[in-house]
């Protein structure tokens, strides 16, 4: 119909300007006619001329209009022919695109009637197909679809879902979801479209639901593992229950608590309700004693859908700490009876909730006839008004303490000290306050003898103040006295270790000498066990040696910031192997904390935890981390060890301690490891924190304070990597070898004798020039001890021995003094340094590379 519009409404305006064409030419012709007929009636032929023209013109231009109106109307006709056809196509492709949607598709107009739908749509309702075509009502459609069965949802209630669906497709807004009747699942998305229609497109979204369902299935089956996890690791018993009363779940405390029959529990959900006596009543809770006596609270929780869960709880513990609490009142108010002073607590109200028998004896009146009543009942007028101010003070927070006469004596009580606490709640409110009153009748009568024996007292003060400072004189130069014997006793230690070295060092190299020759089968033990002996040795004294530095005050500290996880790595690094070499778990938990102490000693405390955490530990774990605590961060060892008694904590930090319980597990140690950690928590002034439980494993710790961020340096480098393999050795190298020991030259030309070396011996530089000159030889290498005779020292005779030969010859210092003085000394000089007692493998490896050539 609106393509016939245009047409029609041009045929009425060609035919309405032709009917006035033919009206305007019958009023001409009637003109012309009275023109003619006024000529000659009145010969007035000049304005019937004048009339005649002007119609004339007006003719034309009518005319002249209607052309131009059949024109326009040509040209509409042919812009509608234009439209027309376009309309066509798009109709056309409209009706190919919608035929190609995957989805159906379906056009209503404004009164609900179906204008178009492509094939899809049909097919989606294949019961129905008879009755789709153009014209259908919505209501008829969903209502065959009903009465067909083809919408599950529909089954239940059709009208009121039949009305629910119309209301929606009168106003849609989401799309919506139809459950069909053959397991397809379909998404209706409808939209209202200009002049009161809607649109509707039906897409099939069965595999998107399917998917859906086994994710749900996933999840429920997760939750199921998840829920049955969470049901096993709680404290509490669980029994869930159907809506019928029948036990269908449970976990393994449930079983632990209330132990059933197990034929009842096989059964799989056959015990009713009715039948197990353990349920409490719906809706309540009970508390019953087991016959193993344990005493369980029962509660009822009621879930939704039916079914119930009942929750038991052991509450043995909380039991026997209630009645402990009621023993503890008990005792308590015995304790405060037998307590001579009156005790009392009154509430904010001002009503006395508590008193003792001393307070009740003194009232002479029972504790019935006290409690419950208000102070001013109790005390009467006078008496509470002389204590009002101290009530007021204590019911707004403040506590006071003041002195009253009592009225009467009663007791022998006649002057009393009173002390008002006020008793605060969560909040800060003041619920009450606790009275305390104690008797002062003697020490008000000691007063004055107190007054009078005070002058005395000052003066025999002032006797004894003198004698006093006389006497702390004397202490003071007994304590000089001490400080210095202490000094000459480490120093003492110290030089007499350094010259115990010396033998030593002799031992170990003929025994290294005695060990390269062949010898009998029996004696190679006993130069190993000998070797062994000398090792132990070696170790005792550089361990007392660094007790002595520690004492002597010879180690400084020198604290920095750095982050504690840097530290705690490269010591974990440190001893996993150690660790893994045990079959031993070396866990490490870290810290972002940063730290304030001295990288290398805290690092010596450390390595001393774990080395003991790993001797003493059979099997199990080992963990090396850190608590933060509000004074500094633990850092400390956490074993599964033999531990320590805990009458034996005390003694594990003294020198030569070691438990008679850890001899099976390590028969070596000397028991100065500990000690040499407790020096060092001094010298760092760090707090050591030891936990042990005997049989379980120990704690050995130390608080570190925190640091500062923006203090944090580089991190100092670590150790370096050991020395790579030895060079091949250079055969007849001639070394020069100045010590001030005979026996030391005699040992060690021994041995370089015997590693093919050509050994020159002598005591100091002006020997050794001598002998090079008599010998007319250049050395490859020299070994020098430190402290030759007359104050000597070895660097002085490597540099005259170096300025006589006029270059540099490759050397090291091998010494008994392991300060860091000499250390630095040896470097300065591009020397290097090595610790007596040598041990002979490190000898031959810095010979190696001594006598290498320098291009090598």
């Amino acid at each position: 119909m609106s393509e016939m519009a245009p047409r029609s409404n041009g045929a009425e305006r060609l035919y309405a300007l032709e009917l006035e064409n033919a009206k305007l030419r019958k009023i001409n012709e009637a003109l012309m006619r009275r023109v003619e007929q006024g000529l000659a009636d009145n010969g007035n032929s000049f304005t019937f001329f004048q009339v005649a023209a002007e119609l004339e013109t007006r003719i034309q231009e009518r005319t002249r209009a209607l052309e131009k109106a059949m024109a326009d109307l040509e040209a509409s006709n042919f812009a509608l022919q234009e439209a027309k056809l376009a309309a066509e196509l798009a109709k056309n492709q409209l009706n190919v695109a919608v035929e190609t949607i995957a989805d159906g598709f379906a056009l209503w107009d404004s009164d609900n009637r179906l204008i178009h739908c492509n094939r899809k749509f049909g097919e989606m309702f294949p019961a129905l197909r008879p009755i789709i075509a153009p014209g259908l009502p919505f209501e008829t459609l969903i209502r065959a679809a009903v009465a067909a069965h083809l919408i599950r949802d529909a089954e239940a209630d059709p009208e009121d879902w039949i009305a629910q669906r119309l209301a929606v497709q009168q106003a849609p807004q989401d799309s919506l979801i139809l459950a069909m009747s053959d397991g397809s699942w379909q998404r209706v998305s409808e939209r209202a479209i200009a002049g009161g229609g809607r649109v509707a497109i039906y897409t099939d979204i069965t595999e998107i639901k399917r998917q859906e369902m086994l994710l749900r299935e996933r999840d429920l089956a997760a939750h199921s593992q998840l829920l049955h996890a969470t049901m096993n690791s709680i404290r509490q018993g669980l029994a869930v229950f159907d809506r019928d009363g029948r036990l269908m779940e449970w976990n393994p405390r449930f079983v632990e608590l209330t132990q059933p029959a197990l034929a009842q529990l096989d059964e799989g959900g056959g015990v009713h309700l009715a039948e197990w006596s353990r349920c409490c009543p719906l809706g309540g809770t009970l508390e019953y004693t087991t016959p193993q006596g344990l005493t369980l609270e029962v509660q009822y929780n009621p879930m939704q859908g039916g079914g119930f869960v009942m929750s038991y709880t052991d509450i043995s513990e909380r039991k026997a700490a209630e009645q402990a609490l009621r023993d503890s009142e008990a005792k308590m108010r015995l304790i405060t009876d037998a307590m001579p002073a009156l005790i009392a607590y009154v509430d904010n109200q001002q009503i006395y909730r508590f008193t003792n028998k001393g307070y009740e004896s003194w009232f002479g009146v029972p504790q019935s006839e006290i409690n419950g009543r208000s102070m001013r009942e109790v005390l009467g007028a006078q008496l509470f008004d002389d204590r009002k101010h101290f009530v007021e003070l204590a019911l707004s927070g403040q506590a006071s303490v003041f002195e009253l006469e009592l009225p009467a004596p009663r007791q022998h009580i006649e002057f009393a000290r009173a002390t008002f606490i006020p008793h605060f709640a969560g909040d800060g409110s003041v619920l009450g306050f606790f009275a305390l009153i104690q008797d002062i009748t003697e020490s008000r009568r000691a007063a004055e003898a107190l007054q009078q024996a005070k002058e005395q007292l000052e003066v025999r003060v002032a006797e004894r103040t003198e004698e006093l400072s006389v006497a702390n004189g004397r202490l003071r130069e007994a304590i000089r006295a001490i400080e210095d014997a202490q000094q000459s006793k480490t120093r003492f230690f110290a030089a007499a270790s350094h010259d115990l070295l010396q033998p030593l060092n002799a031992a170990r190299l003929f025994l290294a000498a005695l060990a390269g020759q062949e010898l009998a089968p029996s004696v190679r033990p006993l130069v190993d066990k000998t070797g062994t002996a000398l090792e132990s040795v070696d170790d005792l004294i550089n361990t007392l040696l660094e007790i002595s530095r520690l004492d002597a005050g010879a180690v400084e500290a020198e604290p920095r910031h750095f982050p504690v996880a840097q530290l705690l790595e490269q010591v974990a690094e440190e001893f996993a192997p150690l660790a893994e070499a045990k079959s031993l778990r070396l866990q490490l938990h870290s810290s972002p904390a940063i730290i304030h102490s001295d990288w290398v000693l805290l690092g010596r405390v450390l390595r001393n935890f774990l080395s003991n955490a790993i001797r003493y530990t059979r099997e199990g774990g080992i963990l090396l981390g850190c608590r933060r605590q509000p004074d500094g961060l633990l850092i400390g060892v956490w074993d599964q060890g033999l531990g320590i008694p805990s009458d034996k904590l005390a003694l594990v930090f003294h020198e030569f301690q070691r438990l008679p319980e850890h001899h099976s597990l390590c028969p070596k140690g000397m028991g100065l490891g500990l000690a040499i950690v407790s020096r060092l928590a001094r010298r760092l002034d760090h707090r050591l924190v030891v936990r042990s439980r005997f049989g379980r494993g120990s704690l050995f710790g130390v608080v570190v304070p925190y640091g500062e961020a923006d203090a944090v340096g580089p991190a100092p480098q670590p150790d370096p990597p050991p020395a790579l393999a030895a060079p091949a050795q250079r055969q007849g190298a001639t070394i020069l070898l100045i010590d001030n020991e005979t026996s030391i030259l005699e040992g060690m030309s021994t041995l370089l004798a015997d590693w093919r070396y050509r050994p020159l011996a002598a005591a100091s530089a002006s020997e050794a020039i001598e002998l090079l000159k008599r010998e007319a030889v250049q050395p490859d290498a020299i070994l020098a001890d430190y402290h030759l005779d007359h104050g000597a020292t070895g660097i002085e005779a490597i540099r005259a021995v170096c300025q006589h030969l006029g270059r540099a010859v490759p050397a090291a210092l091998i010494t008994a003094d392991r300060s860091d003085e000499v250390r630095q000394e040896a470097e300065a000089g591009g020397w290097a340094w090595l610790g007596k007692p040598v041990r002979p493998a490190r000898l031959r490896t810095l010979l190696a590379h001594l006598t290498q050539p320098a291009g090598e």
